[in-house]
């Protein structure tokens, strides 16, 4: 955040500023092939508010973003875009299909008609990252009843807040919120939150919740999953001596229902 008092340089004439405040991030992290977005926000005189553009331009002096996309540099067209709303001091900025080159630093200024109003420490540089933030989930609780409802989260941060990722679930889910916070600094966090009701006949003791993100990379993180069983089965191998030779059984099965306590079993010898 930059607060400063002085003189501001146009094209016309010299103008006389009071207090500015502008706020950019020095720094964000970036998944490529997905996007980023670029807080921004600044503060003049109420005089020179509306009827504001703003523009973010590259080291070389080239656009990264301008009103008018025939003067976006080649290598930006069709890929950003202005978020924030200049009249209300917003100068967020979106960036999409991030390349790995896309490092900055871009540097943000804001016009009225023909006069120019840049700043110091105003310009942000992109820090490319190999793959994404992994999911974190909520704990388990264990020896789960069959029937009772459980909720689980499964959070993940990002800083593509125009395309927050999707997030989904290895099992099946009776209702499902989804949540988005901005954590500070560009990172946001997605939450989903669902409600599962386990049978008691689950296949497999793990539950996944996967992360989609924009731009076709996942992550995943898995969870062990303790659900107190209806039904177990138990396989026995029995040894005996029949007229003083060992036998192994090859074959009984233990049927235990926990639900009532029975016991059944099934016995197949061969002598």
């Amino acid at each position: 955040t930059l607060t400063r008092t002085g003189v501001i340089m146009t094209e016309r004439s010299t103008i006389k500023c009071s207090v500015t405040h502008y706020d950019v991030i020095p720094k964000i992290t970036a998944l490529p092939r997905s996007c980023v977005v670029i807080p921004c926000s600044f503060k003049m005189e109420e005089e020179y508010v509306t009827r504001l553009r703003v523009l973010w331009v590259t080291k070389k002096g080239g656009y990264m973003f301008h009103t008018d996309p025939v003067d976006v540099l080649d290598n930006f067209k069709g890929r950003t875009r202005l978020l924030g709303n200049p009249d209300e001091q917003n100068c967020t900025v979106e960036m999409d299909n991030v390349q790995t080159h896309d490092n900055g630093p871009f540097c943000v200024r804001a016009e009225r008609e023909n006069e120019r109003y840049s700043f110091n420490n105003s310009c942000v540089f992109i820090i490319m990252r190999a793959s994404p933030d992994k999911p974190v989930m909520s704990s388990l609780p264990e020896d789960i009843e069959p029937g009772t409802r459980v909720t689980i989260k499964c959070s993940v941060n990002h800083t593509c807040s125009s395309h927050p990722p999707q997030i989904t679930w290895s099992i099946p889910t009776a209702r499902e919120t989804i949540s988005h916070s901005h954590m500070g600094g560009g990172v946001w966090e997605t939450v989903s939150a669902v409600t599962f009701i386990p049978t008691g006949y689950e296949e497999k003791d793990e539950i996944v919740c996967t992360a989609n993100f924009w731009g076709g990379k996942t992550q995943e993180k898995t969870a062990f999953l303790s659900i107190r069983s209806k039904y177990r089965l138990i396989e026995l191998n029995p040894i005996f001596f029949l007229g003083g030779s060992l036998h192994v059984q090859n074959f009984l099965f233990l049927s235990v229902s926990i639900d009532n306590f029975s016991l059944s079993s099934h016995c197949h010898y061969q002598l």
